[in-house]
């Protein structure tokens, strides 16, 4: 799948396959909009006139939202409710921000479908694109997403915390250069699988395309401190909000 810096997450376009349609969550359970994503597996750093495809550094698992392989067409989906997946979008109502959460296993457990295993990460080139990936299932948050009104555009710092994972952490950041800050984009409404107006955005890297590596820095209450070293990152995710009431699967 191409996308000219495309990180997408949509509301509920493609039904799950295999014959698993999904159900819907209980009215008690209906409060806070789900979000669907799809990161891109290749990124034009280039310009609109002038393209230059590379392949992205950070790309989804090649599963659709209900865990079974992704195709040409769509290579990897998220969404939250589905296989374990929580994403969703706060709504800045009784005490809630309005950011987007993304943890792409953090409800899943042993007992799902077997489409549902292994759990659900995302995959991060941090050595390059002809390196093997290392696999992340770490919480991520994008504060504010949802406070971002239609035609809206931001040059926004993100730090993704992966140091668990990869050893280091990612900020994408232009205050510590060669880094840059992604652009965050709040993109028309689009209808979804249900013919309802829903709200979509792209974060999408820009400039160098690198993030900063963090570590933690000496001594036990020393915060984190920039190696020096960038990773070039390319990336576009697309969020694509599922109001209630949404579907679940399983």
């Amino acid at each position: 799948m191409r996308s000219l810096f495309l990180l997408v997450v949509t509301a509920c376009a493609v039904e799950p396959t295999g014959g698993t349609a999904p159900l819907f969550a209980p009215a008690r359970d209906q409060q806070t909009p789900q979000a669907r994503v799809t990161y891109a597996d290749s990124v034009n750093v280039g310009t609109e006139n002038t393209p230059e495809w590379v392949p992205a550094g950070y790309r989804g698992d090649g599963r659709l939202r209900d865990g079974s392989p992704g195709g040409v067409d769509l290579s990897s989906e998220y969404q939250g409710s589905f296989c374990g997946v929580n994403a969703n979008i706060g709504t800045g109502l009784n005490g809630q921000t309005t950011q987007f959460t993304f943890d792409p296993d953090q409800n899943w457990s042993a007992t799902l479908p077997a489409s549902c295993h292994p759990a659900r990460s995302i995959a991060i080139y941090l050595n390059g694109p002809t390196q093997p990936p290392g696999y992340s299932r770490q919480h991520r948050y994008f504060p504010s997403l949802g406070s971002m009104a239609a035609g809206d555009t931001l040059i926004k710092a993100w730090n993704d915390g992966t140091a668990a994972e990869l050893g280091v952490n990612l900020w994408f950041d232009g205050a510590y250069p060669p880094a840059s800050s992604p652009r965050w984009i709040r993109l028309p409404n689009v209808l979804d699988e249900f013919g309802r107006s829903v709200r979509q955005w792209r974060i999408e890297t820009s400039g160098s395309h690198r993030a900063m590596g963090f570590v933690k820095g000496p001594g036990k209450k020393a915060g984190l401190v920039p190696t020096g070293i960038t990773y070039y990152l390319p990336f576009a995710l697309t969020i694509t909000e599922v109001p209630p009431p949404f579907p679940t699967f399983p």
